[in-house]
């Protein structure tokens, strides 16, 4: 499972990201950046990268995914069981 320092860690780097990418974005159109806009989209961004990365990080996700991986192999792979 991960730890929340690595979570937290994830979360800056996808903000500072979507931050940099949206005042370029606005920059390069020659329109004013919006500081509420931009404030709203970094929290959103590291907030939904960190819980995407807390949710499958854990180790049922794991599991599942691996049984999930490992069904879907035999039925394009394997013989069918009728």
């Amino acid at each position: 499972m991960m730890d929340f320092q690595t979570l937290g860690v994830i979360a800056a780097v996808v903000a500072a990201v979507a931050l940099v990418l949206y005042v370029w974005d606005r920059r390069t159109k020659q329109q004013p950046v919006d500081m509420m806009d931009a404030a709203k989209l970094t929290v959103g961004a590291g907030a939904t990268a960190a819980g995407v990365a807390f949710a499958v990080g854990t180790d049922t996700v794991a599991d599942v995914v691996e049984t999930t991986t490992h069904a879907v192999q035999e039925m394009f792979v394997g013989k069918p069981d009728f």
